[in-house]
């Protein structure tokens, strides 16, 4: 019987580094260890914001209207309404029912020259745009607790090219102001940042 003696190469061993098992064991091994020790710490997060766990439904009343602007109002609760039902956080409900109520009035509308055009003489200047901007007090009121979650004024505006002078021209700022300021309301609304 005859015992041949085989020497084993180098790369064949094991336990040397460079051999193909320890390769792949390090390259799966530190992302495989990196994912299992940081997964429990993303358990806890939540996709559901800031809204008190209690709060399941909102009820939002006609925003209250202390300017002389006509319409405004009914187009800023249609605003707050259809913006709270897009995020999906709180369903809409009436005042006897709703775990809170966001109550709203609009203060101020501001009209103010946003761009100019016109030779070097001030008095050659003409508006081209105005910056419509839209001031708001917001009070968002716990009716399970009794008490208020936030209290706030928010401000946002939208332009319109001024031409003729026309109403049609205004509503394009109104419109652009509307849904700025109802997207920072209930932001705040689901963040609480």
């Amino acid at each position: 019987m005859f015992h041949i003696k085989t020497q084993r190469r180098e790369e064949d061993n094991p336990l040397n580094p460079f051999h193909p098992f320890n390769r792949r064991f390090r390259q799966y091994s530190l992302p495989f260890l990196l994912f299992h020790l940081l997964l429990p710490g993303c358990m806890k997060y939540s996709f559901t914001g800031a809204v008190p766990t209690h709060l399941k439904t909102v009820a939002v009343p006609l925003v209250k209207n202390q300017t002389a602007e006509y319409g405004v109002v009914e187009r800023l609760t249609d605003a707050l309404v259809s913006r709270i039902q897009r995020d999906n956080s709180l369903k809409i409900a009436d005042q006897g029912s709703a775990d809170a109520i966001l109550r709203g009035t609009l203060v101020r509308v501001e009209d103010v020259p946003y761009t100019y055009s016109g030779q070097e003489q001030p008095s050659s200047f003409q508006v081209n745009d105005y910056r419509l901007t839209l001031v708001l007090k917001i009070e968002y009121f716990d009716q399970t607790k009794n008490e208020v979650i936030w209290n706030q004024e928010f401000r946002n505006w939208g332009t319109y090219t001024h031409t003729t002078g026309a109403p049609d021209e205004r509503e394009v700022g109104f419109e652009g102001a509307i849904t700025k300021v109802a997207d920072d309301v209930v932001n705040q609304m689901v963040s609480g940042w």
